[in-house]
């Protein structure tokens, strides 16, 4: 399943991941907005757990959340060009969790980790779940 996150992120615009090694559910989960104007959920847990197990969560899960009108995916990339790419962050190290912003630019990934922007102290994390859930 984690070629399937893989190869969907070699199709991304924008992303977001959040990993976690001591809690309820130790794994990963976010969602990815593609180039073909798709909106995809995943979830890699480590192992069931007793909270697993009681609300039937499955290990690994891929699925579809939406397809994008060009005015959601306009959208999306004026945030990406305004909130990303013209503002400076600072990653702060997180020891038990992370939250991670990442996009494709051309043939490379850029990952975002725990970053809050220098001159407001905004998380970048939760400004671009904000987005996501505006457009959902």
């Amino acid at each position: 399943m984690q070629e399937l996150v893989d190869k969907l992120k070699e199709n991304s615009i924008l992303g977001v991941e959040v990993k976690a090694n001591l809690s309820i559910s130790p794994g990963t989960s976010g969602t990815i907005i593609t180039k073909d104007k798709k909106v995809y959920g995943y979830s890699l847990y480590i192992f069931m757990t007793p909270f697993m197990e009681k609300n039937n969560i499955p290990l690994e899960n891929i699925y579809l959340i939406k397809e994008l009108t060009d005015e959601e995916y306009d959208k999306i990339l004026k945030f990406i060009e305004e909130e990303i790419v013209n503002k400076k962050y600072e990653c702060k190290l997180q020891r038990d969790s992370s939250s991670v912003v990442f996009r494709k630019v051309e043939s490379k990934l850029f990952y975002y980790p725990n970053c809050h922007d220098i001159n407001t102290n905004e998380n970048l994390y939760d400004k671009t779940i904000k987005l996501i859930e505006e457009v959902k």
